[in-house]
């Protein structure tokens, strides 16, 4: 590509990756900031809902639990009372309680054990015992799901409590609240709501429990998408841009109901949200398309009066790369491209003489290589003779057998003992009993830290090598520690003498080869 067009094309790209940035890093800003004050919005608004709706929820629970307490209640499940009276306290009472609170559809009083015994409703003489409203109604105060009523086919929430009896459990108390009275008049309510926005409860199966604004028939009958359903203990809250039940993408804020397993959404249109964006959006894309039509013009005149000067350098590159060497390519301007011109002249004068330097070096280089090689082969040969001295040094340190009296050798053991090292010694031992024609032999332990079960396996293997050749082991130096660790690992000693020092073990071993004795004698 010529550098007129490259220009060209540089300006044009600047102006418009500016652009565009400016309009995509402008627009993120512009979208956090309204995302931020929306989700601040919704979610001093759902907190607000959240709060009245658990307000409600524990009036609705501390009001059955009052209940329960009361004297009429509790005399109804007392069967230690008549009858007759029961029932008829059960009634007032019952009668006096919905006359008071008119957002309680229905009361039921059970026995122990869930049979209904007396209720505002034809339903006595149920068994309602495995229903969890009940259940959880015999411990403590409890609120259950909203559902629909069988009897006034309103959308209900049931209360329980437990009723007892001189501190007895003797029946459970279930109350109907409708749900319309309260729960549906706050979440319904369009105060602190745009256009699109919309607040509703949805239950731990994900349904919605509360109307819709936008869809008839919601309750307990759409499900909604994207809710995250956290059990009380692990809930957080959340804001997240999502799609909803209609499909339709919102920003949403979660509120976790503290006294149920629901929550609480308020939502509100993306499209509404971030309707100033797209303004800002669209105003900035002007501004580009007439930046461009000025960066045409003006990498037009910048590349025409950049490129003549630097055709000409061209053309005196060239004429010396074909052969040209006295070719002179620098000019007398005082701008960049008379800069470069210049240096251009100077790097080929110096480009001449490192080619003569350069010959000269390689000369010299060969020379230089063949003596490093013949130093490197030299020294290769002594390491290798230095580490076969060090190996037989290592080899003869490692089993160092000595003779403390006639017929008699020691063997110091002095750090870790490995295979390799074991190999060693019974081959170096072997070797001086022969040579030596001893009596008995002494395997001091003291220097060895850790004696195990692969180091006493290998010292018995020693004791019966030595015994082949006629030869006494004694093992002295043994470490408390170690003695500790053979008894706990249950290893078999049996076939080692063992003496504590190794002063006592020569005295053993001159007792031997002195006296004549067997090696079942004891000191």
């Amino acid at each position: 590509m010529k550098i007129q067009l490259k220009i060209f094309v540089i300006i044009i790209a600047v102006i418009a990756v500016t652009g565009v940035t400016t309009i995509v890093v402008s627009q993120s800003i512009a979208e956090n900031i309204l995302e931020t004050e929306v989700y601040l919005h919704l979610e001093t608004t759902a907190q607000s809902r959240a709060d009245h709706i658990e307000t409600v929820l524990k009036n609705y629970k501390e009001l059955t639990k009052t209940l329960a307490a009361g004297n009429a209640f509790r005399n109804v499940v007392d069967e230690g009372k008549d009858p007759a009276w029961r029932m008829e306290q059960a009634d007032r009472r019952t009668t006096s309680v919905m006359q008071a609170y008119d957002e309680i559809t229905r009361i039921s009083i059970l026995d122990e054990h869930g049979t209904v015994i007396a209720s505002s409703h034809a339903d006595v003489g149920l068994d309602r015992g495995t229903s969890d409203i009940v259940l959880e109604g015999t411990t403590r105060a409890h609120i259950g799901e909203l559902h629909t009523s069988t009897f006034t086919g309103n959308t209900v929430m049931s209360a329980s409590a437990p009723i007892l009896v001189n501190g007895e459990f003797a029946g459970v108390l279930v109350i109907n609240f409708d749900a319309e009275k309260e729960l549906f008049e706050i979440t319904t309510e369009r105060t602190g709501l745009s256009e699109t926005g919309e607040i509703y409860l949805v239950n731990d199966d994900g349904y919605m429990i509360t109307p819709s604004r936008f869809v008839g028939g919601a309750v307990l009958e759409t499900k909604a998408n994207e809710i995250k359903h956290y059990p009380e203990d692990a809930c957080d809250n959340t804001a997240a841009m999502t799609t909803n039940y209609q499909g339709t993408s919102v920003l949403q804020v979660h509120k976790h109901i503290d006294e149920v397993d629901w929550v609480l959404v308020a939502e509100m249109g993306t499209e509404e949200a971030l309707a100033p964006v797209a303004a800002l959006t669209r105003m900035a894309l002007f501004t580009i398309i007439a930046l461009l039509l000025v960066g045409i013009v003006v990498a037009i005149t910048i590349s025409g009066n950049i490129t003549e000067p630097l055709i000409r350098l061209r053309r005196g590159v060239e004429a010396i790369e074909a052969g040209d060497q006295d070719r002179r390519v620098g000019t007398d301007a005082e701008d960049e491209v008379g800069d470069l011109s210049r240096s251009f002249e100077r790097v080929f004068g110096e480009i001449k003489e490192s080619r003569v330097a350069l010959e000269v070096y390689n000369t010299n280089l060969e020379s230089q290589v063949e003596e490093r090689t013949r130093k490197l082969a030299e020294s290769e040969e002594y390491l290798k003779e230095l580490v076969d001295k060090l190996r037989i040094s290592q080899e003869s340190l490692s089993a160092p057998v000595v003779a403390v009296w006639n017929g008699i050798l020691a063997l110091p053991l002095i750090g870790m003992i490995d295979e390799h090292r074991i190999a060693t010694i019974m081959e170096t031992l072997l070797s001086e009993i022969t040579r030596t024609q001893s009596d008995v032999v002494i395997l001091d332990v003291t220097g060895v830290h850790e004696i195990d079960t692969y180091v006493t396996n290998h010292l018995i293997k020693i004791v019966r090598a030595a015994q082949l050749l006629g030869a006494t082991c004694i093992v002295t130096g043994v470490r408390p520690e170690s003695a500790h660790t053979l008894v706990d690992l249950g290893i078999d000693m049996s076939e080692l003498v063992t003496r504590r020092t190794l002063q006592d073990g020569v005295k053993y071993a001159l007792k031997i080869t002195e006296g004549g004795l067997t090696r079942e004698l004891s000191d």
